[in-house]
C-alpha cells in the first residue's frame, strides 16, 4: 500500500511543478497565422513593353518569372511584396511610346536674277537671309528653285526635278538621310543628317550640254532652329549661288 501511495504522490508532484515555478500550464500547439511570405502566382499582360525586359529588371531575385512573348504575358510566382514590386514596374514602364515627330524641310536655291526665273521674288521667310547676304556685299538674289520635303524621324526622303527643264538654275536632286530633334540652348533644334543637293546651272550660250553629275554639289549636316532659315551653302563671287534651309516641326 505504501508503494501505491508513493506513486500517487509522485504523480501529483509532477503535475504541480509548473504551478510551483510560476509557469502557465502547457497549451496545445496552434497553427501560425498566414503571412505575406506565402507564395502566390499572378500574370501581367503588357501592351507596349517586351515582358522579358521587365523580367530582366528583377534578374537578381530568386523568384520564378515566366515570359510568353507571343502573348506579351509575364507570370510571377512569389510573395505578395514581390508581386507588388513587379506590378509597380509594369505600371511605370508599360506605357505607349511618344508619337513620331513629323518634319517639313524647305530648301531654297538663290541666284542672281539672270539665273532665276523672271518675276520670282524671295519669299518673306527669307527676308532676314537676304538682308544678311546684302550686308556681306552680295548682289540682290532671286529665288531660282525650291523643294519641300516632309518626313518622320529616321526616315530618308528624296526629291528630283528634270534636269534642264528650265533655262534657270535648279536643284535636280535633293536627298536627306534623316532628321531628328536635338536639345539646343534656346530649345529643340532640327538636326539634318546627310543633306545632299545636286545643282544644275543654265546651259552655256553655245548650247553644249552639261554632263550628268554623280557627286552632289552640297553635302552637309545641319542643326537648324525651328522655323528659322539658315544659309547651308554659298559659292561664287560675281554670280553667287546660295542654298538656304528652313526646318519646321509639323504638329
Amino acid at each position: 500500500m505504501s508503494t501505491a501511495f508513493s506513486k500517487l504522490r509522485l504523480i501529483l508532484l509532477f503535475a504541480l511543478l509548473p504551478v510551483l515555478h510560476g509557469q502557465d500550464p502547457v497549451k496545445p500547439a496552434t497553427k501560425p497565422a498566414a503571412t505575406e511570405q506565402e507564395y502566390t502566382t499572378k500574370s501581367f499582360e503588357l501592351k507596349y513593353t517586351d515582358p522579358d525586359q521587365i523580367r530582366q529588371m528583377f534578374a537578381d531575385r530568386s523568384f520564378v518569372m515566366e515570359v510568353n512573348r507571343s502573348l506579351k504575358v509575364l507570370t510571377v510566382h512569389g510573395p505578395a511584396s514581390f508581386l507588388k514590386e513587379v506590378e509597380d514596374a509594369v505600371k511605370r514602364f508599360d506605357v505607349a511610346p511618344p508619337p513620331p515627330v513629323n518634319f517639313q524641310i524647305t530648301i531654297y536655291l538663290l541666284t542672281v536674277a539672270a539665273q532665276a526665273p523672271a518675276g520670282v521674288a524671295l519669299p518673306t521667310e527669307l527676308a532676314a537671309v537676304s538682308k544678311e547676304l546684302t550686308a556681306a556685299g552680295s548682289q540682290p538674289l532671286k529665288l531660282a528653285d525650291s523643294h519641300m520635303l516632309r518626313l518622320r524621324e529616321v526616315q530618308t526622303v528624296e526629291a528630283t526635278s528634270a534636269p534642264g527643264a528650265t533655262p534657270s538654275a535648279l536643284m535636280s536632286r535633293v536627298k536627306l538621310q534623316s532628321a531628328a530633334l536635338t536639345p539646343g540652348p534656346k530649345g529643340d533644334l532640327v538636326s539634318l543628317n546627310g543633306l545632299k543637293i545636286w545643282i544644275d546651272m543654265p546651259p552655256p550660250a553655245t548650247g553644249d550640254k552639261t554632263p550628268p553629275k554623280t557627286d552632289p554639289d552640297v553635302a552637309v549636316d545641319l542643326d537648324v532652329e525651328q522655323n528659322q532659315a539658315i544659309i547651308a551653302s554659298k559659292s561664287g563671287l560675281d554670280k553667287p549661288v546660295v542654298v538656304v534651309v528652313r526646318a519646321a516641326v509639323i504638329k
